[in-house]
């Protein structure tokens, strides 16, 4: 795949839309927290605790349809000089450099290097394989010198046992370095990025300060 099929690759993400087959926007990985299930003929099989109406736990299983065509796949965009329109925009990109793992003279350089620097999306399908609600905004990301991860997924997401839905990483990659697809992916890999997730009790709860809940970590397979 050549930089100029990954540099329109996006229309295809808007294309295929985002599924979020849950709720929507509102320390380990292990059979009882959040994973990403197996998708085979657009369906994920998620197995989790429930109870039954004697109160007694026992072992459940929901299939739910998965547009495996939109799922997994690595959409890379237009040049970040391309959103850079003034100062203003320059201005809000530095802001964010805690979002993006870098400290605001790496921000400042971006900005000077924009063309450059190509914005990228990830989907990832991600299930709830726990007795509780999970609930997660944030990633960890080890970043490289060329590719940068958006901490900040931009809302609390929470969806329930046995459920699932899509969510988009997004990053910022140099395309002097990385022209093709499956080399973008297999630095994602040795990246060690996660969703910080947590567990709640209520369909009504959200977190209000993350710094007081116990956390866990979903590492991300690309």
């Amino acid at each position: 795949m050549n930089k100029n099929i990954l540099i329109r690759a996006v229309s295809l993400l808007l294309a295929g839309g985002v599924m979020l087959t849950a709720y929507g926007c509102k320390d380990n990985k292990d059979k009882g927290g959040l994973n990403q299930p197996t998708i085979q003929d657009n369906t994920a099989v998620i197995e989790y605790p429930s109870t039954d109406s004697n109160g007694k736990e026992v072992d459940a299983t929901n299939v739910i349809n998965v547009n495996d065509k939109a799922v997994g796949q690595l959409h890379a965009g237009s040049s970040l000089s391309d959103s850079l329109k003034d100062k203003d925009d320059e201005d809000k990109f530095v802001s964010r450099n805690e979002d993006f793992g870098i400290d605001k003279d790496k921000a400042e350089e971006i900005v000077e290097e924009a063309e450059k620097w190509t914005k990228f999306s990830y989907n990832v399908y991600v299930a709830n394989s726990n007795s509780k609600r999970v609930a997660f905004s944030q990633l960890k990301a080890t970043n490289t010198d060329d590719i940068i991860i958006d901490t900040n997924l931009g809302c609390e997401y929470g969806f329930n046992p046995g459920r699932g839905m899509s969510i988009i990483i997004e990053g910022l990659v140099n395309s002097a370095k990385y022209e093709t697809e499956e080399e973008i992916i297999d630095a994602l890999n040795a990246m060690d990025i996660d969703i910080i997730y947590t567990l709640i009790d209520s369909d009504l709860d959200s977190v209000d300060d993350w710094s007081s809940v116990t956390t866990a970590y979903m590492p991300v397979t690309f």
